[in-house]
């Protein structure tokens, strides 16, 4: 999970069509598009896993910042809603000290750099236009 160049769109069109696409365009002068698909696996609630791809950039120069197949939103909501991606946003955008350090471990250099710089940002754009 590290912050690469973008796959190409040959890449991204294997997957299928995504179940949704939210595209943030300005935040702080950057432009963020998630992406999210339907695995077909189901955890143990029986949701469904996505996958997803949170890419930062804009045409010329985007970078994948996550990309994992491993969230399952709430039984409450469908998989494509608003509370969905708010789910899933929440979590990509924790910051060092917003939860325990162990969270982190996984993440490279550059995703903390990222989450440092940056995450607020997203986080508070993804609260103006979903809500809490």
């Amino acid at each position: 999970m590290g912050i690469k160049a973008c796959r190409s769109e040959a890449r991204i069109a294997a997957r299928g069509t995504p179940i949704r696409t939210v595209i943030f365009k300005d935040v702080g002068g950057i432009r963020y598009t998630l992406r999210m698909w339907d695995t077909g696996r189901l955890d143990k609630r029986g949701c469904s896993f996505m996958s997803y791809e949170l890419y930062c950039g804009f045409s010329g120069s985007v970078e994948t910042l996550f990309e994992a197949d491993d969230f399952a939103g709430s039984p409450m909501h469908a998989d494509d809603s608003d509370e969905t991606v708010r789910a899933l946003l929440s979590f990509l955008t924790l910051r060092p000290g917003d939860t325990d350090a162990e969270y982190f471990s996984g993440y490279t250099a550059e995703q903390l750099a990222w989450c440092q710089a940056h995450a607020y940002d997203l986080a508070i754009a993804v609260l103006e236009r979903f809500g809490e």
